[in-house]
Formats: structure tokens, sequence, C-alpha cells
């Protein structure tokens, strides 16, 4: 009777999915992009897949508020994009609460005990032994914390559509099939995964029924149970038996001592708005730098850098200085992190020479900030209790800032009460470590630790590192504007601000800013990414200036976003992968 009753509720999604991506679109000439631009005056869910975004409007309708849905929609997402995030991985959360007029950051990355890190550990990414590099997850404790915290409705209703996906199942789906036939090798390593994913030895097709009833049971385990359902008891023994017969020593009492950690967002003001962002060690330093560098003025009179040379140079050089601010992030417990000064007007004015000159750079450097760490924050962000300076002693500048791989899953949701929720979810890589228990991957958060992080004597207990991940909103007039996010490595911060720049500087439509062609520069070298869609006179010009214009050598970010225009919620979700948007 169960998964009688499951399937029906998948179908209903299913037929949901259909209903609302006909009946949401507000000009016929959407057509082709059925589901990726809605319009709404009450809500909006924007992810990765049209089921995970039906269960967050589904939670809206029951009476949720944002931060409901945005927890409905991570556990659903857990189970229709499991290479990107799930149950065993990370994630960070930003949140706007209207009434309060407030912002709330918490920090739910996986980390563990630094002495049995560096007992596990393994410098760079080791395929033979994946569970060495294994973090403690903390989806479960984030969201779940989130949602007792913030939100209206009980435990087991926003986790009811998460585990009645993962009970009847979903067809398969381009992204998710393309994933596992690419990735054959490594699963077939791994029992779990081999069991779930290449069922007779051979991949999922495209379109084939998959369900995941082991998920689900831990799911049902979650919402019956808690916290405890995950970090205590035979989940948390079947994961720690597993990581430990990899040659990871964490124990059960490790497991159970994991802790989300609430942080005070980044806030600085741009052109008449509030701009709040993921705090150090996530990501958002440098997308709020990067927005400030391009001044809007400069930048609509030099056109789209599609189509102007000056543009291309003025994108490219303002992402190439923003990117070099990265080298300042870390974990702020192990070194002093100068974020409030390196988003500063002030420090923003004193690299602006750099952008648009004409001539590219062979290599950008990061100025030091932490002379302008003390000043205050602007005023529009004093009531808002943003993050605060960094003791001004020594930093020890971060590694490569090439932009790099690795898989997330983003979710923006907004409410009728105007409270907004940014959520960005990752197993650190596709399919994590690869390894599998109970239907789950477990994350590889570890992998790129090097040595020297482990030897340094002001290493906390617990190990947190630092990622690219930047889940932002933008505040005008006191309420939200824009709620965006991505997934993409090293990429998330470029695909952002470019996104932003769009929207608030051009006044693009959001789904036209998102269509956009963007690039992808590096701090240390000249070369920019691009995708297709920049004229072959640009790219002429680019090469002269210095730049070296080449293909895209990985799959671009995904934008995810919520923009308010006109007393309306628009949701876009990026046409360059399966993600929709649901909306009433």
């Amino acid at each position: 009777m169960r998964q009688r009753i499951a399937v029906a509720v998948v179908a209903l999604l299913l037929s949901a999915c259909a209903r609302s991506g006909a009946t949401h679109a507000t000009d016929a000439t959407l057509a082709p992009d059925l589901g990726k631009r809605l319009v709404g005056h009450s809500g909006m869910v924007a992810s990765a897949h049209p089921l995970a975004s039906e269960a967050g409007l589904t939670v809206l309708r029951e009476g949720g508020n944002a931060v409901d849905a945005a927890v409905a929609t991570a556990f659903a997402i857990s189970v229709v994009e499991p290479e990107m995030s799930g149950v065993g991985g990370s994630g960070a959360m930003l949140v706007w609460s209207q009434h309060d007029r407030r912002a709330d950051f918490l920090d739910f990355y996986a980390s563990q005990p630094i002495a049995s890190f560096r007992a596990a550990h393994v410098t760079g990414r080791d395929s033979t032994a994946p569970l060495r590099v294994v973090g403690v997850p903390g989806y479960v404790a984030g969201l779940l914390l989130a949602q007792q915290r913030f939100g209206k409705l009980t435990r087991r209703q926003v986790m009811a559509p998460a585990i009645h996906l993962a009970e009847a199942g979903y067809p398969m789906y381009p992204v998710l099939a393309g994933m596992i036939a690419g990735d054959t090798a490594r699963l077939a390593r791994d029992p779990v995964a081999r069991a779930l994913f290449l069922p007779n030895g051979k991949p999922l097709a495209l379109g084939e029924h998959f369900s995941n009833p082991a998920l689900a049971r831990v799911l049902r385990t979650i919402a019956d149970s808690g916290r405890d359902g995950f970090y205590i008891g035979g989940v948390a023994h079947d994961v720690v038996a597993r990581m430990n017969a990899g040659g990871h020593p964490v124990t059960a009492a490790d497991f159970a001592a994991y802790q989300p950690t609430w942080r005070r967002p980044l806030c600085t003001g741009y052109d008449g708005r509030v701009l709040l962002s993921a705090p150090p060690p996530e990501g958002g330093m440098q997308v709020l730098e990067t927005v400030k560098l391009l001044q809007p003025e400069s930048a609509r009179v030099a056109g789209f850098p599609t189509r102007s040379a000056h543009a291309f140079d003025l994108f490219a050089s303002a992402l190439r200085v923003g990117q070099a601010a990265n080298r300042a992030n870390g974990d702020p417990r192990w070194k002093p992190v100068p974020a409030r000064g390196l988003i500063s007007d002030a420090f923003v004015a004193s690299r602006e020479r750099e952008i648009g000159t004409g001539r590219a750079a062979d290599t950008v450097r990061q100025r030091d900030a932490r002379s302008f760490d003390a000043a205050p924050s602007p005023a529009a962000c004093a009531s808002l209790d943003p993050y605060g300076a960094a003791m001004l002693t020594a930093s020890t500048p971060a590694g490569d800032l090439t932009p790099s791989g690795g898989e997330t899953t983003h979710i923006s949701v907004v409410d009728r009460d105007g409270n907004a929720v940014a959520v960005t979810v990752t197993n650190s890589s596709v399919f994590g470590s690869g390894a599998a228990v109970d239907g789950f991957f477990l994350n590889n958060s570890g992998a790129t630790v090097t040595q020297a992080d482990l030897d340094r004597p002001s290493a906390p207990a617990w190990l947190t590192r630092v990622t690219t991940i930047a889940p932002t909103i933008v505040l005008h007039d006191g309420s939200v504007e824009m709620v965006i996010g991505s997934p993409g490595g090293g990429r998330i911060p470029l695909a952002i601000a470019q996104t932003m720049w769009y929207v608030l500087d051009y006044g693009l439509d959001p789904l036209a800013a998102v269509r956009m062609p963007r690039l992808s520069p590096t701090a240390q070298r000249p070369t920019v990414e691009l995708e297709n869609g920049f004229d072959p006179p640009v790219l002429a010009a680019a090469r002269g200036m210095g730049y070296e214009p080449t293909p895209p050598g990985f799959e671009y970010a995904r934008i995810y976003m919520i923009v308010r225009r006109d007393g309306a919620w628009i949701g876009v979700a990026d046409p360059r992968h399966d993600g929709q948007v649901r909306g009433y």
C-alpha cells in the first residue's frame, strides 16, 4: 500500500510539473524555455530538478515559509540529483527574515576532528583510498537546524516529498544518466553504487525508472528521529564502519559530535542596494568585491562583452581582480581573513585602476586589504550585524586560484511574506568520494587538504575547508530584490557576478541575463575560457590585448535565481541544465 501511495504522489508531482510549466509562463515566446522562467506573486522555488522545485512549491502551498520550502527542496534534490549532493554531503544557507529585517548564515560544510584527518590524510585526490578524505557530513544537521529555528511546519511535513520520491522513483534524466555513463569505472568499484546505478553491469539508461528504497529508509528515519536518526544509531554505524574499512579513523563519537556553525553574513553597499553573501571560508567575498569593481555607468556605456572589446576587457579584468581576492580566503579560526576590508569601497577603489586598461596582465595579484578592514561597515549594513573585522596579523595566502571543476547544486526560494533563502549543497565532487552507504554517497571534502594545512600549529580542533560556494541575496529598499547562487567549483563566483551585472546594471530580463555567454578567466594567467556567442572581432581584439581566449574546459556553472520586478517574483533556472522553476 505504501508503495502504491508513493507512486501516486510522484505521478501527481510529475503531472504538477507539466501543469505548472504550462500555466506559469507569462509569455508565449518563452515556450522553448518551458519551466526556465516563471512569474509568481506569492512564492517561488528555483532548483536543478523540476521534481525538487515541485517539492518546495508543495510545502509553500501547505503554509510553509521559505526555509521550510528550501529544506524540503534540498532533501528532494538529494534524491533526484544524488551525484551533486545528498545526506552524505555539505552545504551553506543564507536566510533573510523580512519581518525581523535580519540575515543569518549557516555553515554546514563536511568536517572532522583534525586529529583523525591527520591520521587518515592522503594528499590529493587518491582514487585508491577515497574514504580517507571523507568528512563527517553536515547536510542533515544543517538543514534540520535551519528548519527548527526558522520553519513553520513539522519535520515530517518538509521531508515527506523527498521520502516519496525515493520510494516511488523517477525517470532517469539526461544529466544524471550522462554522469553515470561517464563514471562507470569508478561506480563499479563500489558495491552500493554498482547496485544502484549499474544493475546487470550496465548503466541506467535515459528514461529508465530509478528508485532508492535504502535512501527512503534513511530519510524516514531522519523524519521520525531528527538529527539523532542520522548521527546516532544505525545510519551512523553504517557510515563509520564504511569509513573505518577504508582506512579512516573516524569514530562514532566524532560523528555524533558534528555541529553546524552560525556565522554573520558579509554585507556591503552597491548602487543603492545591499548585497549579502557567504562569509569566510565560503566564497562570498570574491562575489561582492567582483561585483563592485565594475561601475554600472561605465559598463552600460561600454556595451556587452560579446559585442564590445572594451566591455570584454572590463569584464575579464574585473573577474580576474576579484578572483585574486580569494587568495586571502581561509578558515577564520585558523587565520585572519580581512573580508570586510576586501569588499570595502576604499579597497575596491584602490583596484579600479586595474580594470579595463586595454592590456591583460600576465598575472593579477592580491593586494593586502588588512589596512582597510578596520573601517566600519556601510550604514545600510550596520543594522544587519554583518561579518566583522579580522585580527590584523599576518595571513597566509591560499593556493592556486585556477577555476576548477567540482559539482554542487543550488536552491533559491522566496515566500509570500518576503522571506528568502539561498542554499548551496554539495558532495564536493561528482558522486563525492565514489563510496556509497545506505543509498547515498559520501563526500570527499578533504581531497584538496595539504600537509601544510595539517601541520599548522594554530589549526582548530575541527577541520573546515575553504570553498567557493556563495549563496547571495540582494536587498533594495529593505526588501529582497534578488536571490542567487550556483554550483560549479571555482566558476561559482564568476557566474554569479556576471549574472548580477546583467540584471542589476544592464537591466536585462533575468532569463536573458542567465543565458548570456560567460567568461571564465584566471588570475594566474591571461587565459579566458569562453562560452559560444562572442563576436569574432571581439575575440581578435581580446587576443590583441594579451588575453588568450579558449573554449571552456569544463561545463559552466548554472544559475538558479529569483528576481523581484514590478511587484512580482521572476524565477529562473539555467538553460544549461535540467533544472526548472516553480511558483504561484
